[in-house]
């Protein structure tokens, strides 16, 4: 038999509808890992990938994401959502690792930082609104619970007459 032009494209359409069945059916029964209430092993993973990322090791101050702890921050975050926004907080970290699958062939859990760096970057500037958006939330949310950490927050607080950075620990960071 023959490949032809329709058998491509209809099989690209079964791909592209069996995509969110596959990347929902990865995190629905994942249970938390202790002592998380929500985000599985998996999550926090991509979570600290991202983290690494965007705040390596060495910067000021020299503490990375990773060490931050910035995925206990977001568990606690994802605490305050109702279930839905939960749930599509948890499917956005599966279809963003699977999306870094089919952009680099490796998933973010498993890119040195510098790559999750980069591939953090690419989708914050992609052409995609979507895509942008969910990236941006990323970016947001992980940038929270590292400014909020009890060593980092003392580091930037004179650069805010506000006050924040003023009370270590403050803003919410989850021990």
């Amino acid at each position: 038999m023959r490949l032809t032009r329709r058998h491509l494209l209809a099989s690209l359409a079964v791909v592209a509808m069996g995509t969110p069945f596959a990347v929902g059916v990865s995190w629905w029964d994942q249970a938390p890992s202790a002592p998380l209430k929500h985000l599985s092993h998996d999550e926090v993973a991509f979570i600290d990938a991202l983290a690494d990322g965007i705040f390596p090791e060495g910067g000021e101050p020299a503490l990375s994401g990773r060490a931050a702890r910035v995925s206990r921050y977001v568990d606690a975050l994802l605490g305050g959502m109702i279930p839905t926004q939960r749930n599509l907080f948890r499917a956005a970290i599966h279809g963003l690792n699977t999306l870094a699958v089919a952009q680099t062939g490796s998933t973010v859990n498993a890119m040195s930082p510098a790559q999750a760096g980069d591939i953090m970057a690419r989708w914050l500037a992609a052409d995609e609104g979507a895509l942008r958006g969910i990236a941006q939330s990323f970016h947001i949310f992980i940038g929270m619970g590292y400014l909020a950490h009890p060593a980092v927050s003392p580091a930037i607080s004179g650069q805010f007459r506000c006050g924040f950075g003023g009370t270590v620990g403050g803003f919410g960071y989850a021990e």
